[in-house]
């Protein structure tokens, strides 16, 4: 029940905000400054390799505020934007229309052919590494039942799609949502001379028709072509709708500049708001003190709070958040894999398990989080957060009591029926960030143990989620440690992680059995319904020893107290939930 957006899984992600549109207008001359850990590396913060909090914030104040949204955890509707409508229940057929005068930055309308293109991302039909592949992170969620292609009306503005099969989460629906012009995507493509309306409209008939010629050159500019870590010669790549757009982008900041035609949602207050990329949390929170910056969040340690307690000047706040951090194994080569072991499944499971039975989980509590959040416990399941409707009944059988404690002894007795002496684990993490540094080092230590070599292979937190980083196929590592983080309360948010070929299926795990059970989930008409399914698919993780989820992470925010209304949520994008009641104190 939890995703990613790290870093908004797969088809969780649904921007966050409040409801209606308007608002007081742009104070002119305002100003803030935000920091997040990494760098922002793309303008299309759903491709699957480039998938993180780091880019999905800045996405969430350029991209707008769409169909469907959460005040915190409150699912709202945004009808300053648009409408959806529920047109029938056998077929599930939904209606989509986008307001007359919503337009994107260049002064296009925003209209059905960007709606067409983000359901053709999101389909596993156009994600095949041997065809068209947009390499989209929702490829494999429910929009895979929507196989006809979307039908248009209301001259351009609204689609209508058509579900071959109920789908329990149809209404948190981010995927239809346009995120990068239809087109620009033609015209950078540079198929004919067609721009504007004919560009879009050329868009739509190439998903109409399957023409794979051309969806391949389309899918090549939606999946690479917007990525960017300084601000283009190309003006066109930084087209967007939302409240703010792209002023300026270097490897150490970028710069949002308000929208002056937008409203179609909530307007903000700041005229002017920078995110500065600062890895280390101790530069971030001297940087708030000495007033270069006016708000910091997220990832924090200890040292952190300390510096931040009684200073004045300063507003502050930990904040449990729909985020558990989690230890992959990679399943589909490597040390982890049966093809280690001439394709031996038995051998490399318990080669697994004796890897998760070393994980130092309840040191790494201790030591990195306890400190943060006196309450905080360990998560023991890979699909529930603690306090979640089915978490307290799963934990009693998913098998995760095999892993409550360090057991050397139990890793090397299965190492030994594996018949596998000193295996060397490839480890890859944001090596800048401190916890996970620590994380690295008290795995490798405990695991040394019981004969495994852990070998370092991380990178900078803008590498490890970046184009060649965590779900590239160009990262060789056996395992990883990050962050699933909850951007809804869909029951399907975890189906790209775990699913066959699932879009943020970065470990190449595949399992049949819990392949039908997403299946019987998506059919589900509520959430309770689906919940039995749920524990199944936890039990079926641990089983096969795929995921290991260490604990719920707490957001440790401060804030300038010349910045009013700020206030984190658990959701992502946490700080950022509210940005447009954001005021600077004169």
């Amino acid at each position: 029940m939890a995703a990613i957006t790290a870093a908004v899984a797969a088809a969780a992600l649904v921007l966050t905000g409040c409801s209606a549109g308007g608002g007081s207008e742009v104070v002119s001359g305002t100003s803030i400054s935000v920091a997040q850990n990494s760098a922002m590396t793309t303008m299309n913060a759903f491709t699957a390799t480039n998938y993180s909090t780091y880019n999905s914030n800045p996405a969430y104040l350029y991209q707008g505020l769409l169909f469907n949204y959460y005040e915190q955890t409150k699912l709202t509707k945004n009808t300053a934007f648009g409408t959806y409508k529920k047109l029938s229940n056998d077929p599930l057929k939904v209606k989509y229309t986008i307001n007359d005068g919503v337009k994107w930055t260049d002064g296009a309308p925003v209209d059905a052919a960007d709606m067409i293109l983000a359901w053709a991302s999101s389909i596993s039909k156009y994600n095949d590494p041997k065809g068209v592949n947009f390499g989209g992170v929702a490829a494999g969620s429910g929009l895979d039942k929507v196989t006809k292609t979307p039908t248009i009306g209301d001259d351009g503005r609204s689609i209508t799609i058509t579900f071959d099969s109920p789908w329990v989460d149809w209404e948190i629906l981010p995927s239809i949502a346009p995120n990068v012009p239809s087109a620009v995507v033609w015209e950078e493509a540079g198929i004919d001379k067609k721009t504007g309306k004919d560009a879009q409209n050329a868009v739509v008939k190439a998903i109409k028709d399957n023409d794979t010629a051309t969806l391949k050159k389309l899918a090549k500019v939606w999946k690479n072509g917007f990525d960017m870590t300084s601000t283009p010669k190309d003006k066109k790549l930084l087209t967007t709708f939302g409240p703010y757009k792209v002023q300026s982008l270097t490897k150490q900041y970028v710069t949002l500049v308000a929208n002056p035609d937008y409203n179609w949602g909530p307007k903000p207050k700041i005229a002017k708001v920078t995110i500065r990329f600062i890895a280390d949390q101790t530069a971030q929170v001297q940087a708030l003190l000495n007033g270069e910056l006016s708000v910091l969040y997220g990832q924090a340690t200890a040292d952190t709070v300390k510096a931040l307690q009684g200073q004045k000047g300063i507003e502050s706040t930990t904040t449990p958040t729909a985020t558990y951090e989690h230890i992959d194994l990679t399943m589909d080569h490597g040390v982890f894999s049966p093809a280690a072991y001439g394709g031996d499944e038995q051998k490399a499971l318990w080669v697994r398990q004796a890897f998760l039975k070393v994980l130092p989980r309840q040191e790494m509590l201790t030591r990195l989080i306890t400190p943060l959040s006196s309450s905080a416990k360990l998560d023991d399941s890979a699909l529930f957060l603690p306090g979640q409707p089915g978490y307290d009944d799963v934990i009693k059988s998913n098998g995760s009591s095999d892993y409550d404690k360090v057991d050397v002894e139990g890793a090397k007795a299965l190492l030994a029926k594996a018949g596998v002496t000193n295996p060397v684990v490839k480890f890859a993490y944001a090596n800048d960030n401190p916890r996970r540094a620590s994380e690295f080092q008290l795995t490798q230590a405990s695991a040394a143990q019981a004969g495994f070599k852990v070998v370092d292979v991380g990178k900078s937190g803008d590498e490890y989620f970046g184009a060649n980083g965590l779900g590239s196929g160009k990262y060789d590592y056996d395992a990883t440690v990050f962050a699933w983080q909850s951007t809804s309360g869909a029951v399907t948010g975890n189906e790209g992680a775990f699913k066959t070929k699932g879009g943020s299926n970065f470990q190449g795990f595949s399992n049949a059995d819990v392949d039908k059970l997403w299946e019987s989930i998506e059919g589900q008409t509520t959430d309770a319904a689906a919940i039995p399914d749920l524990k199944k698919i936890d039990g079926l993780l641990f089983k096969n020893a795929v995921t290991m989820p260490l604990f719920q992470l707490p957001d440790v925010s401060a804030w300038s107290s010349k910045i009013s209304n700020v206030s984190d949520a658990p959701y992502s994008p946490n700080i950022f939930w509210n940005f447009w009641e954001w005021t600077e104190k004169k």
